[in-house]
């Protein structure tokens, strides 16, 4: 018998968690919000479905009757536009910023 060679094992390297995953790609967000979207309109026409007795609104001098689920949606999405329109003079302010800095750096 002649001198044998040592056995040698094939040890796989451990994965890294989460290496079985698929990347996360801009088109899964658009999918994912999309369906948060949907289930949130949902919601919404519940609430408004739900809330339909008649309050009296007073703005100004103008006075009127209007379902109190609609009255609270039109009070939410004049929300939204200011916060939408603070958001959108943030980034046009960063982005002038940002190319003041960036013609800085170029001279």
């Amino acid at each position: 018998m002649g001198p044998t060679a040592p056995a040698t094992s094939t040890v796989q390297p451990a994965k890294p968690a989460g290496a079985d995953k698929l990347p996360v790609t801009k088109l899964g967000r658009i999918w994912t919000a999309t369906i948060f979207g949907l289930i949130v309109l949902i919601l919404l026409i519940i609430f408004i479905a739900q809330n339909q007795e008649q309050v009296t609104l007073n703005y100004f001098a103008y006075q009127g009757q209007v379902n109190l689920g609609l009255a609270l949606f039109f009070a939410a999405i004049g929300g939204a536009l200011v916060v939408a329109i603070a958001g959108v003079a943030r980034v046009i302010q960063l982005r002038a910023t940002a190319k003041k800095r960036s013609k800085a750096k170029k001279r």
